[in-house]
């Protein structure tokens, strides 16, 4: 035990003698350090106060120093250090007993044997006792008190000189240690000796923001001043430019990045400084997004980096803003004023709003630093829905008073909700009726269309003095705050009294008698620019320029002709509803009206048509050829010829008729007003007192209507008396006067309350006015008859000559037959045949005088006679060129023509003496009934083509042949085709019952007549040809006995106004055919369109006029 404890206090004073060299080593080290370093601190910062380093030198000056201080820390600090916080990894206890060894010489290698023995004791108990031995004899020494600290006594001096120059310098001047210290610590920030004047920077910050202009301003403060300023930028100086006093300044421009710079005067610089940039709050992307109103239905759009909007009324606005170092964002409205902030996403700001108005409106962003520096103002153009916008053009049917037609264009923003036609009758004085209204079809979805209504007047019944007021209203499909409305001005359809309607029935009548006279002026000049042309074509073999101009003219005037001719039809139909409407009727000038507008509606023939269109096709061509057209030119000529009697006769007819209705209304009048002084007298007779007022005033009344009714006898007796034939008027100036003194003594007896005279004198002038009227009645039989009987003898004579005419010519052409052209008769034969022509002209003349009083002689007759007239022409023309063929051909057809003028008048003859019994039957006094309307009497057509089918079969069983045949199948064919013209007129109404199925068979009849007028020309006389004619017969006579059935249903219509279509004015029929064509419009395709551009397209169509 005691060995073991001798061997641990050894073991112990070792470790003590380590730990203590270690601290020995350690307050040597820190001596040194201090020493090296304090040197190092004193050279580099006296060195530096004094030399103003640049900033690598300071660098290169403090990181040498941090260099010192690291390695005298290594080299003299850092091995005790290590070693005292762990002994055995550096200082082994055999490294440890030699380092004893030195301090004690007299122990020599006993410790170190000692402690590599210790090792093997355990084993060897002879080793042991050599180590307890060992152990007991150095227990007694005292290992580290042989290391002394004061043996580091020579280490200070290297302390104490730097340190006392520290100290001293650090009592005596402290900048030095401050200011270098400072420097050398900031070696980055250049410093310069201080300057005899100070850098003063005026600014009250050096913060500039990116992209922007920064204006540095410099003061200058000290006793002497330097004469320039520069600034120190990268190491290159730029004066700065002289402001007020001592200031200097300079601009930095767009600065991008911040800035380290220095100012520099006199050889001295100030302090580095640094301008640093900051960004501002900026807008980088600005989105739209419109949601219109719903009634709009438009979708909703995005529009990008817009922030000008013009936008429809109610539309909301959301913007989604994308901004770059912005903290917040707000918008400031103008009116009413007010500021919105936005809603701050991941992605941006939110602002939403919808618009009423317009308004201006500004976008504020905002960050620690700054605001934005410009303002971003926008407008918000709203564009209000505005009220919808109609126009009305109206059409009154002046005819009928049937209906009425309204159109007109409606527009809008974006489109519309109701459309309606708002009307109410006014009966006499009541206007307390509400109003009723009807339905408009319109388009909703379109902003500009045209609109279309009739409004059918009969189911209210109207009289003379109601009213119609009515107006159009449309309103819009707008929800913003409600639907608009826009109305036209308010109308009025006045039924006109019995006088507007009669002075408007007389307008009417003198229009279509201007329109004849008009289309008869056209007609003589096409006819005589027809005879030019033909004088000019025969001379010539080819056409100029200035020929084909002319002729087509010629076509030209012929349209402009029809277009007229198909007005004055219409014309005369309105006419005619009119007068079977409103004005007295009686069914022999029904008759009259109806075979009038018959003649008129065959001015328009086919034919004519035919030979225009084919002259027009030679026209065409190249080079037309002259021997062509001429005998286009010479038919032409002919049927204008034919024309212009026809209207000439016409407008004489139209005359007549005119002025025998002014007649009958004068004495329908007469008797309307003998029937109210009638009762008038009855009213004055029960008056006890004096006569009311009302009274005497319907007899002033009354009175008034008598002189009227005396203008229209003047009237009708200027009418008449424009005539070519004027007719007898009826001479009641006696009775005139006499009516006139009984009203007039019937007023004085009135106001003076004698009643019961006044009565008796009422009662007077009735009894008067009814013999006045019996009396023109009577004048005006006795005229009829006497004119009648005058006609019937004026035809029997024409009837006489055109049969004594017939047997000449045919007797003539059968001495042509048999004479040559060298027979000396020859001459004696031609001076023949012009007198037969004259003969002719006279009857032409004749019969076309007659006409013009005779309305039963119908436009076939007269185109017939004028046909003859010009084949007895042509014959003698061809006896002047001695062409005996042409001279037998042309007075063959004229004979076919004499004899079908026979028959036809004939027919004629029946018709007027039937329509004389007829008159004599009625008596005088007596209600005239219906004359014939001039048309075929029952069966006169197939009793021609019974004749004719006759004249067939004989000349097939004659046995003829050669010249003779030829010439009497040509006259058989033209009887045939004069038939078939004749039947036109059975053909019936395509409106009327059956009338599409009648068309039909006429014209498969008409089909058959031209294929034995083919058989005919072509001398085909076969058993086919003859049992088609009895199919013609049987078919002609069912076509007349229809014909017959269809005049007795019009006769049971008598007085019956027959109603026209409503005949709609160009004015308005572009708004119903703009009507019809809206739905498949353009501006159904059209693109979604920001509201101002589909403006400027509504806009577009309305100057094209759609």
């Amino acid at each position: 035990m005691q060995a073991a404890s001798s061997l641990n206090t050894v073991l112990q004073q070792l470790q003590a003698f380590k730990r203590k060299f270690y601290l020995n080593l350690l307050f040597r080290g820190i001596l040194l350090t201090l020493g090296l370093v304090l040197s190092s601190y004193l050279l580099i910062t006296v060195l530096e106060y004094f030399f103003y380093f640049q900033p690598e030198v300071r660098a290169f000056l403090l990181f040498s120093f941090l260099g010192i201080s690291a390695f005298a820390v290594v080299r003299w600090l850092w091995t005790p250090l290590l070693a005292l916080a762990n002994l055995k990894k550096l200082l082994t206890d055999e490294q440890a007993a030699q380092q004893v060894a030195q301090f004690f010489p007299e122990i020599q290698d006993r410790l170190l044997n000692l402690l590599q023995l210790k090792n093997v004791a355990m084993t060897n108990d002879l080793v042991a006792a050599s180590v307890e031995q060992r152990s007991g004899e150095l227990a007694s020494y005292k290992f580290p008190e042989r290391i002394k600290f004061t043996q580091n006594r020579s280490y200070f001096k290297y302390l104490l000189l730097p340190l006392s120059l520290v100290l001293i310098l650090a009592f005596i001047y402290p900048a030095l240690f401050v200011k270098g210290t400072e420097r050398i610590i900031n070696f980055k920030t250049h410093y310069a000796p201080e300057a005899p004047f100070e850098f003063v920077i005026q600014n009250s910050s050096l913060q500039a923001f990116k992209g922007e202009d920064f204006q540095l301003e410099v003061a200058i403060k000290g006793k002497s001043v330097p004469e320039e300023v520069a600034l120190v930028l990268d190491g290159q100086e730029v004066p700065l430019k002289k402001g007020k006093g001592q200031t200097y300044v300079y601009e930095f421009q767009q600065v991008q990045e911040s800035v380290d710079f220095q100012l520099a005067g006199a050889g001295f610089y100030s302090k580095p400084s640094r301008l640093t940039v900051v960004a501002r709050p900026a807008l980088r992307q600005l989105k739209a997004e419109l949601k219109y109103p719903s009634y709009l239905r438009k979708p909703a759009e995005v529009l990008d980096n817009t922030g000008d909007l013009t936008i429809p009324e109610g539309t909301q606005v959301t913007w989604h803003l994308a901004a770059d170092n912005a903290d917040s964002l707000w918008l400031q409205f103008d009116a009413p004023a007010q500021k919105v902030k936005a809603e701050a996403r991941e992605d941006g700001f939110v602002v939403t709003r919808t618009f009423m108005q317009n308004q201006r409106y500004s976008m504020h962003l905002r960050n620690r630093y700054s605001e934005n520096k410009e303002e971003i103002s926008h407008q918000i153009t709203v564009v209000p829905d505005r009220a919808p916008e109609i126009t009305l053009e109206q059409f009154k049917d002046s005819v009928l008073y049937s209906y009425l037609v309204v159109g007109g264009t409606i527009s809008d923003d974006y489109g519309f909700s109701r459309l309606a036609l708002h009307y109410r009758v006014l009966k006499g004085n009541n206007s307390t009726s509400g109003y009723r209204t009807v339905a408009i079809p319109f388009n909703g979805s379109l902003a500009t269309q045209s609109y279309f209504q009739q409004l059918n007047l009969k189911p209210f019944n109207l009289q003379p003095g109601d009213k119609l007021e009515y107006y159009v209203q449309v309103s819009d499909n707008d929800q913003v705050p409600q639907p608009k409305s826009a109305r036209t001005s308010t109308f009025l359809f006045k039924y006109p009294d019995p006088s507007e309607l009669q002075k408007s029935i007389e307008e009417t009548s003198q229009q279509v008698q201007s329109q004849m006279k008009s289309s008869l002026t056209k007609a003589e000049e096409l006819q005589k620019s027809l005879e030019r042309n033909e004088e000019k074509t025969k001379l010539k073999r080819e056409l100029s320029y200035q020929d084909k101009k002319a002729l087509q003219e010629l076509t030209e005037k012929k349209k402009a002709l029809q277009e007229d001719l198909a007005a004055l039809q219409k014309m005369n139909e309105q006419l005619n509803q009119q007068q079977e409407r409103f004005s007295p009727q009686n069914e022999k000038m029904a008759a009259k009206r109806e075979q009038l507008q018959k003649m008129m509606d065959q001015l328009l023939d086919d034919e004519t048509k035919k030979l225009y269109e084919e002259l027009e096709k030679l026209l065409q061509q190249k080079e037309p050829n002259p021997a062509q057209i001429q005998p286009l030119l010479d038919k032409l000529n002919n049927k204008e010829e034919n024309l212009q009697k026809e209207l000439d006769r016409l407008l004489e007819l139209f005359k007549q008729l005119q002025a025998e209705q002014k007649l009958e209304n004068a004495m329908q009048k007469l008797d309307d007003l003998a029937k109210k002084q009638e009762e008038l007298a009855n009213q004055t007779a029960q008056q006890k007192d004096k006569a009311d007022q009302s009274l005497q005033q319907e007899q002033k009344q009354l009175q008034e209507e008598f002189k009227q009714m005396q203008e229209d006898l003047k009237e009708a007796e200027q009418m008449n008396e424009q005539l070519e034939h004027p007719e007898d008027m009826p001479n009641t100036e006696q009775l005139e006067e006499q009516i006139e003194q009984e009203q007039q003594n019937a007023q004085e007896s009135m106001q003076k309350g004698q009643n019961k005279k006044a009565s008796q004198q009422q009662k007077s002038a009735a009894q008067k006015m009814q013999q006045m009227s019996q009396q023109m009645q009577s004048q005006e039989m006795s005229g009829d008859m006497q004119q009648m009987q005058q006609n019937l003898d004026h035809l029997r004579d024409i009837l006489e000559n055109l049969v004594t005419l017939s047997f000449d010519q045919e007797k003539l052409m059968k001495d042509f037959r048999n004479v040559q052209q060298s027979d000396p008769r020859f001459i004696g034969l031609a001076q023949q045949q012009l007198k037969l022509s004259d003969d002719a002209k006279i009857i032409e003349d004749s019969l076309l005088s007659l006409a013009k009083r005779v309305i039963q002689i119908q436009s076939f007759v007269t185109r017939e006679v004028g046909a003859m007239e010009e084949e007895m022409s042509k014959s003698s023309e061809s006896i002047k060129d001695r062409n005996l063929s042409k001279t037998g051909t042309h007075q063959q057809l004229a004979m076919t023509s004499m004899n079908n003028l026979a028959l036809m008048l004939s027919d004629v003859q029946k018709q007027m003496q039937q329509a004389m019994m007829a008159a004599q039957q009625s008596g005088p006094g007596k209600k005239k009934g219906k004359g014939q309307s001039g048309k075929n009497l029952p069966g006169a057509l197939g009793q021609m083509q019974q004749q004719l089918n006759q004249q067939i079969q004989q000349l097939q069983q004659s046995g003829k042949s050669g010249k003779e045949l030829s010439e009497q199948l040509a006259r058989l064919a033209a009887q045939q085709e004069m038939l078939r013209n004749a039947m036109k007129d059975l053909a019936p109404s395509p409106t009327s019952p059956g009338g599409k199925e009648g068309g039909e068979k006429l014209s498969n009849l008409n089909k058959l007549m031209e294929q034995t007028e083919t058989d005919l020309v072509n001398k085909r006389l076969t058993e086919q040809t003859m049992m088609r004619q009895k199919e013609i017969l049987t078919r002609l006579l069912q076509a007349e006995k229809a014909a017959n059935e269809r005049d007795l249903d019009e006769k049971r219509e008598a007085n019956t106004a027959k109603d026209l279509p409503a005949r709609i004015p160009p004015s308005l029929q572009k708004y119903q055919e703009r009507q019809k064509q809206q739905t498949e419009s353009l501006r159904q395709n059209l693109p979604a369109l920001t509201p101002y551009y589909k403006k400027q397209v509504d806009a577009y169509y309305k100057r094209l006029g759609y």
